[in-house]
């Protein structure tokens, strides 16, 4: 069994909130996939600070950015 840490349960937190977004806009659950969005990014991009991956940052601050600019933006 795998010892249970931060990372791991951000990791897989990310993974379902990831799933559930996709679920959201392929039956246009709108906005709520885009909230779901912004949870996914903001998930994926902390796990980038945590693993030291700048890619990981760059693509999900964009993502952040375009899913809460689509909430605003109509």
């Amino acid at each position: 069994m795998p010892k249970i840490t931060t990372e791991f349960v951000v990791k897989w937190a990310a993974t379902v909130f990831a799933l559930i977004t996709v679920y959201l806009t392929s039956h246009d659950f709108i906005p709520y996939n885009k909230y779901m969005g912004i949870m996914t990014a903001f998930l994926w991009m902390w796990l980038g600070f945590m693993w030291k991956q700048p890619s990981m940052w760059v693509l999900n601050i964009i993502m952040l950015v375009l899913y809460t600019s689509g909430l605003f933006i109509r």
